[in-house]
Parts: C-alpha cells; structure tokens; sequence
C-alpha cells in the first residue's frame, strides 16, 4: 500500500465514483517498471524526476488478446519499446493530466475529446505527465493482422501509418471509443469480461474491424473502393478461421468447405461476395505472408527454395513472379535484405 497522508495512490488521484481496487503498487519506479514487465512484458522506461519516491498503483488484467492498464502515478516518466516488447495496438484515454507520443518526426498530445492509438513498434517515446490517472487498452497485433488481411486480401508488407488522434466528437471516433471504453470497464477490477473468452474474442475481432474501416490510415482509400461488407456470413467467417489454423497444412478447397458444412459452391460464392475473391485467392494470400515473413527473417537459414515449397507453391518460378507483383521485389531480394541484418 502506498502512504499518501491517509490514503492511497489511487484514492488520492481517482474521483469520486471512479476509483479501481489496483492488482499492483508500490512507492518506487523500479517496482513498477518490475511489476509492469512481469504482469505483460518487457520494456524500456526512466522516470523524468530526480524524487526517491514515485507512488503508483495500477489495475492490471490481461486475456489472450487484450491487456487493460488502469493506472495512476503522481510524478511524470517515459516509456520506450523494445525489440522484445510484445507488438501491440495501443489506445490510450487519460482523465488526468496528459499523455504524449511521437510518430516519425511527429509529435501528438492527447487533450479533451480524443483518443491516442498507435501501434506500439510504430512509435517513439511515449511521455506519461503526471499527476496522471489514465485507461490504456492493448490489443494483440496478431488480431489486426488477420483481420487486415482478410479485409484487404493483399499481404501487408508496410506499416500501416495510423493517424494517433481519433476525434471522440466523429461517429468513427463515438464508434471505436465507446467499444475501447467498454472493454475497458468490463475487464476493470476483475469485470465480468474477463469470465467470458468468447466475448473477448468477438470483441477484439470487433475492435480490429472497425480502426480497419473507420480509422485513417494507409490503406483507408483501398478499403473504401472495395467497399468491403462489415459483417461477412458465419460459413466465410470459420473457413477464414480454419484456414489461418492449417495454413502449412495440404489444403484443398472441397476440404475446407466439407470442415464448415457448406457445399463448395457456396463457399466460393460467399468468399466472392464478402471478400471480394475466390476461397483459393484467399488461402494464397495468407500464405504468400507467410513466406515473406520467414523470408524477413534473419535468423531463417532455410533457402528461398525450400521456404517455397513449404507454404505449397510447387513452382518457384510462379512463386517469384506472383511474390515480386504482390511486394514490389523478387523473393532473393527481400532474403538478401534480411541476411545484412544478421
């Protein structure tokens, strides 16, 4: 418990009517930058004060896609991403004092009637100013990943360039804020959320969606000529599911529509209609990912060959071609790139 007086961090910082029972305290910054790193993973961080003292507490839940931080601190510090920092899409609503972070060469502040969002790999050094009490919800990358690339249907090779200030006063802003800030309550003191793993689920794919769809960024203009449906029907949505699960697996697209329980024409009629290609189309797109992942990785010793064959492009040459008009490079180039990184 930290001694402030009579009461604690929290108590002191919160409002009435808008205070957290904190998983996590301590007077120290070293006990936070213990407790945070341990409770979701490391990070670097320094304190922007000379005090022996930095009082703090925090409400730290965690499910298989989320991380809620509901926290409070009294003096200002910094926070700075690791290679090894877990890759996620942050969003940020401080209630007191400010919160500010960099993108490139450019820096934003959060202020009333706005929500910070960025992808935590994508951005600079993050200034918590204190005193301080604010939400930060993160949401695993992995999720945004596949739901851009089911959305879009081309490999992501780039950075996505999210605008940081979302407008809580636009009905994109109303609509993804209010759907950050009901995650956020209901995972708060241990929420009901947190006893229901498919509401997470359908919520984190549901928050994915719409920063897609409603949120600024590189590929806003793609989406917008596509005019990609919301909602895609229950038999695209479990093949898209089944196929990300077998990825490296032998897959044909009979099997695929015999495991979700739809004849094949409807399968292909479906993934024509939602996502704007054939359930084939969709499955290679995936897998072309996949490869240029392993491709980008340095650490990868497998030949372009061998990393090929392994996601099921039988011919190199087709592979190639198809790699080099998906990415704008041959695939020796992207592996060339990743082997001046060893």
């Amino acid at each position: 418990m930290i001694s402030l007086g009579h009461e604690n961090t929290a108590r002191v910082l919160e409002p009435e009517g808008y205070r957290f029972v904190p998983t996590h305290e301590g007077s120290t910054f070293e006990s936070m930058v213990h407790a945070f790193s341990k409770g979701y993973g490391a990070f670097g961080a320094q304190p922007l004060t000379n005090d022996r003292t930095f009082a703090w507490a925090a409400d730290l839940r965690r499910t298989e896609a989320f991380t809620v931080i509901h926290s409070v601190y009294r003096t200002s510090w910094t926070i700075r991403t690791l290679d090894e920092t877990p890759q996620h899409l942050a969003f940020y609503l401080p209630h007191m004092g400010s919160f500010r972070l960099s993108i490139g060469k450019r820096m934003v502040e959060s202020g009333a009637g706005h929500l910070l969002m960025a992808n935590n790999h994508e951005a600079g050094d993050r200034v918590v100013l204190g005193p301080h009490r604010s939400d930060a919800l993160f949401l695993d990358w992995q999720v945004v990943r596949r739901m851009l690339v089911s959305l879009v249907e081309a490999p992501l090779s780039e950075s996505l360039d999210f605008e940081p200030i979302l407008d809580l006063a636009t009905q994109s802003g109303q609509l993804i804020g209010n759907l950050v800030q009901t995650i956020v309550q209901g995972m708060r003191d241990g929420g009901p959320l947190l006893s229901s793993p498919l509401a997470m689920a359908t919520m984190s794919e549901t928050l994915a969606h719409l920063v897609i769809r409603f949120g600024h960024h590189r590929l806003s203009g793609h989406l917008e000529k596509k005019k990609v449906s919301l909602v895609a029907p229950w038999h695209v949505r479990r093949a898209i599911d089944y196929m990300h699960a077998n990825i490296a697996e032998p897959l044909t697209m009979t099997m695929i529509a015999d495991d979700v329980g739809v004849s094949l024409r409807a399968l292909q009629t479906g993934f024509k209609a939602f996502r704007g290609t054939s359930p084939a189309g969709y499955l290679r797109t995936i897998r072309l990912q996949a490869a240029r992942e392993q491709l980008r990785d340095p650490t990868n010793q497998r030949s372009v060959r061998e990393i090929c064959m392994i996601w099921g492009f039988a011919h190199a040459g087709r592979f190639s071609i198809i790699y080099r008009s998906t990415f704008g490079e041959s695939p020796r180039d992207t592996r060339l790139r990743a082997e001046r990184l060893r």
